[in-house]
């Protein structure tokens, strides 16, 4: 099927592949195929265009589910069917609305851009959301990743998507559509060049630890001493007085490892003059009724905790527990049960830097990376991409963080178990990076920031309030329209 195949070559603009060409070529295709339809037509095909761009877009949830979940096959094939129907679902939501909007003239571009922006942040906050696969994130490149901190990533779809429409409608021979094309080129490189933050203080020196240690050994109590000793070593080999170990790199519970560990980590951290931050599991193995949270820990100067807030449902904790533990039991599925952190959390201090620290999949999401500005003045991620085996999940979230570190005018520090571990600077480059599936050491001098960027200052609502305009005043256009149009019994 034609939708399916658009949608499907659509996943050339993301990582891996990077061919940002394609994001905008993608979207004109379905715009294409949005010709003369009807509503029911509309969902259809782009309920097929999602499809392909999901089901190629997100293979490694099935791997997730099989390979370290403990599922069935045949279940997990069902699993993630549902899923990849459930994501396409909204795409094909937007065709239908477009083509009930629509006006087929010069405001149709702009109408397919703003729905399928509004599709886009509804499905990044429905159901807890999954932003993945986002259009913006297919701007990871220079000069368009240069407004990220104007626009964001919803903006950035924005521009994609219009880029799309527009290009089918000057092929249409509508000059508007060309002339709009030009100076969206012409802007874009001048707006991209603007800045909104400055330095602020002494530069960091950082190590990031990637231990590459498998999931299956890393959750052996027998192994604990093991990895301990592993993240030891590879420390030992750094110089960085900062020095950032991956998500639960720690395989055990914060009060497990107070005896020993974190006083010998104080240890080092005094003689040594450094500071580490470490991911372990905060709460008390004996309290089974007390929270348990994915934590970052800070060993230093200033000690402290980050406990993750957006949660990975199914991964970190089972939604609906009094409807889906049975069918667990069942099936012997074993779930995390982590405790989402609800409320702010400050930065931590370390190594003359105020860090704002977010945890594997939350990067996702702007609003929590962003929520710690202006006081944050570097931002670090720390994640354990061991769970997606070789996949393209580890490109995918390295290119969200590249956006995160651009909107928010902040450099990024990522630490990974097994990749892609690297240094993102406040623009969004990668400045260096670990090779995946290999252990090592990445030493890098990150700069603090100070500063907001109207993104930093107004999130999304600058976006979402011109869709909302776009949207309505086409509705009301199309209503206008309609009320003029003749009808039989006027005559």
């Amino acid at each position: 099927m034609a939708a399916f195949a658009a949608g499907a070559f659509l996943n050339l603009a993301f990582a891996p592949y990077r061919q940002v060409w394609a994001a905008p070529l993608g979207l004109a295709g379905l715009y294409l195929l949005l010709g003369a339809v009807s509503g029911r037509q509309a969902f259809a095909r782009g309920f097929w265009f999602g499809a392909g761009l999901f089901a190629f877009g997100v293979p490694w949830v099935y791997l997730t589910l099989t390979r370290f979940g403990g599922m069935p096959a045949p279940l997990a094939a069902f699993a993630w069917a549902l899923f990849v129907s459930i994501l396409a679902s909204y795409v094909g939501l937007v065709c239908a609305v477009f083509v009930r909007l629509r006006t087929r003239d010069g405001l149709d571009p702009w109408l397919f851009a703003a729905l399928w922006v509004a599709g886009e942040w509804v499905r990044g906050v429905f159901l807890t959301g999954f932003p993945w696969l986002d259009l913006g994130y297919a701007a990871s490149l220079p000069p368009l990743m240069g407004l990220a901190p104007l626009v964001g990533v919803l903006g950035l779809s924005f521009v994609l998507a219009l880029v799309g429409t527009l290009a089918v409608e000057a092929l249409r021979g509508r000059r508007r559509g060309l002339w709009w094309l030009v100076l969206i080129a012409a802007a874009t490189p001048s707006l991209a060049t603007l800045s909104f933050v400055h330095r602020a203080g002494r530069p960091v020196t950082a190590s990031l630890i990637q231990g590459d240690i498998s999931p299956y050994a890393k959750w052996n109590p027998r192994a604990r001493r093991a990895v301990i000793a592993r993240y030891l070593a590879l420390t030992r080999k750094s110089d960085g007085r900062l020095v950032i170990w991956p998500e639960t790199a720690v395989p055990g519970y914060s009060h497990q490892l107070r005896r020993r560990f974190i006083p010998y980590l104080k240890h080092l951290a005094r003689t040594a003059r450094r500071h580490f931050l470490f991911g372990v599991v905060e709460g008390n193995a004996y309290a089974p009724n007390g929270p348990i949270y994915n934590a970052v820990m800070s060993v230093g100067r200033h000690d402290g905790f980050y406990r993750k807030r957006h949660l990975v449902p199914f991964g970190e904790y089972l939604p609906w527990p009094a409807l889906l533990n049975p069918l667990l039991d069942v099936l012997h599925i074993p779930m995390s049960s982590f405790t989402a952190w609800h409320g702010a959390e400050a930065p931590l201090r370390a190594a003359h830097a105020r860090i704002g620290v977010s945890v594997c999949y939350e990067v996702a999401y702007g609003a929590l990376v962003t929520q710690g500005l202006p006081s944050a003045t570097l931002l670090v991620n720390v994640s354990d991409d061991a769970w997606y085996g070789h996949s393209n999940e580890a490109p995918q979230q390295l290119e969200i963080a590249q956006l995160r570190a651009a909107e928010a005018g902040r450099d990024m520090l990522i630490a990974t178990n097994d990749g892609i571990t690297a240094y993102v600077s406040h623009t969004g480059r990668i400045h260096a990076r670990l090779p995946a599936f290999r252990e090592g050491v990445l030493t890098v001098v990150a700069e603090p920031y100070a500063g907001l960027t109207p993104y930093d200052r107004y999130g999304d609502a600058g976006v979402l309030l011109a869709v909302s305009l776009l949207v309505a005043a086409t509705a009301w256009r199309r209503r206008q329209t309609s009320l003029r149009s003749p009808r039989p019994g006027d005559f």
